[in-house]
């Protein structure tokens, strides 16, 4: 960009002497004919948001926004033969998506040298054809100058002349996606317990052990680089997050607030967020230097169907192969992934998917939707860190009110456990354990399952022993005489 020149008095504006165009999509004639003679550059604006304050009147709090850019508008006198590239444009926009359009405005200086400055557009889509509007005069009346104009949109500058240096510095998105890992779920595996330690989102708690939050982070993505994974074409404009805690409150009448809280355990988090499919340009829009802006930003071809990775993402719901085969059916376990942002290892509760365009044959281009995930748990405290294996057993200290349930929430990240302790260390009144107490606690292969009320399941080959032990209890076919 050229220094100014010192103020002169008399020199108050530029004198203008034309610009050219140049849409680099268009082969045949990038000027989109000739004869362009205005131009309006459009507004560009920090999209700041009011924020409501209580109690301020002088004062102004605002929520910085994105950075938006009005539409150009370039318009001409009507000449024949001239507007058959607008639409050319438009098609072909359609087709591959985004281009660069490059504007150079000529003028002259105060010392009256022609000068040039060049704007060039990222990412621009034409917007608007305003065509010509022919109306017949009468041989006494003066004819109406017949204008055109076309307006584009885009989304910002690079390489440009004319503005100060870093408003045209590209913009590089890092890639947003759903990372789908292997061997689904039913029991801790390895790589889901390795992960879960990383996606936990207690990361601050490693400050104490002096790891830093970037290295951790770092060091979850690379382990989720080589699998799966479904990307998204932008980023979720927001991101819900859920977590809650459970208490139970003991009514009393004796209390002068409410009765004694118990602590039952946490929830597991929840995580939504809205998503884009679109197969008209690209799910891929993710890279873009100044060497490529302008381009079209993606993979495909125009009308390319979104339904195999509408397919993919409904498979998440659904039993995985290789889980099935291997005894434990499941639906895969997932990471949302956009950035540093790295969501605990999760499973896929719900998804709301609407088409929303087509192309000519029918087949489904764009797809929105809404999709939940709920963090699936890991006990990685229950795991050896080095080889994968269980713990030997370990004990726990009772602590001042404390209860069983409370203990078994530690050990197992589970309340309902507290019978299997009760049971391991003999005690028979659960509500009468004394601070300070150490007790033993079971490793968790040798948990028995039990039902939701809190029995013992008896074990298939246990049963097949009882019915050996007792034929007369086994139930005989009907039909068969005693």
């Amino acid at each position: 960009m050229t220094s100014p020149m010192p103020y002169d008095s008399g020199f108050t504006a530029t004198n203008f002497a034309g610009f050219s165009l140049s849409v680099d999509l268009v082969g045949g004639d990038k000027n989109l004919g000739a004869n362009w003679q205005s131009l309006q550059m459009g507004d560009t604006t920090l999209g700041a948001q009011d924020a409501s304050a209580g109690g301020y009147q002088l004062s102004r709090f605002q929520l910085i926004g994105q950075l938006e850019y009005g539409n150009v508008t370039l318009s001409r006198p009507w000449t024949p033969n001239q507007s058959g590239w607008i639409p050319e444009w438009f098609a072909l926009a359609q087709q591959y998506g985004g281009t660069t359009v490059g504007i150079a405005v000529n003028y002259l200086d105060p010392t009256g040298t022609l000068q040039q400055a060049t704007y060039n557009f990222r990412n621009a889509y034409p917007v608007t054809w305003t065509q010509p509007q022919f109306t017949t005069v009468t041989g006494t009346e003066t004819p109406p100058v017949i204008t055109e104009s076309i307006t584009f949109s885009h989304s910002g500058y690079y390489d440009t002349d004319g503005l100060a240096a870093g408003i045209d510095t590209a913009e590089a998105v890092q890639p947003c996606k759903l990372v789908i890992l292997p061997g689904g779920s039913g029991a801790s595996t390895g790589i889901a317990s390795a992960l879960a330690a990383l996606t936990s989102w207690t990361l601050p708690t490693t400050a104490a052990l002096g790891i830093s939050l970037n290295s951790v982070t770092a060091q979850a993505v690379g382990m989720l680089g080589p699998f799966p994974s479904i990307t998204f074409w932008v980023p979720p404009k927001t991101m819900n997050v859920t977590k809650t805690a459970n208490w139970t409150v003991d009514p009393s009448p004796t209390a002068s607030g409410s009765g004694p809280a118990s602590w039952n355990g946490t929830d597991p988090t929840q995580l939504s967020f809205e998503f884009i499919l679109d197969g008209a340009n690209s799910d891929l829009n993710y890279s873009e230097s100044s060497a490529t802006s302008g381009q079209a930003l993606g993979n495909g071809p125009a009308g390319q169907s979104v339904l195999p990775t509408a397919e993919q993402l409904l498979s998440l719901c659904e039993v995985e192969l290789m889980s099935e085969l291997v005894g434990y059916g499941s639906s895969p376990l997932v990471v949302f992934v956009w950035g540093d942002f790295i969501s605990p290892v999760s499973y896929v509760t719900s998804i709301n998917l609407n088409f929303t365009r087509f192309n000519s044959g029918g087949q489904p281009i764009r797809a929105e939707g809404t999709i939940q995930l709920q963090q699936y748990p890991v006990y990685d405290a229950l795991q050896n860190p080095t080889s994968g294996g269980e713990m030997p057993r370990k004990s726990e200290l009772v602590h001042e009110a404390d209860t069983l349930a409370h203990v078994a929430y530690r050990s197992y990240r589970t309340p309902s456990r507290w019978r299997d302790v009760a049971a391991a260390n003999d005690i028979d009144d659960p509500l009468r354990v004394k601070p300070g107490r150490k007790l033993l606690i079971p490793a968790p292969e040798e948990l028995p399952s039990r039902t939701e009320t809190g029995l013992v399941k008896p074990s298939a080959q246990s049963a097949s022993l009882s019915r050996m032990r007792n034929p007369s209890t086994s139930k005989k076919p009907p039909g068969l005489s005693k």
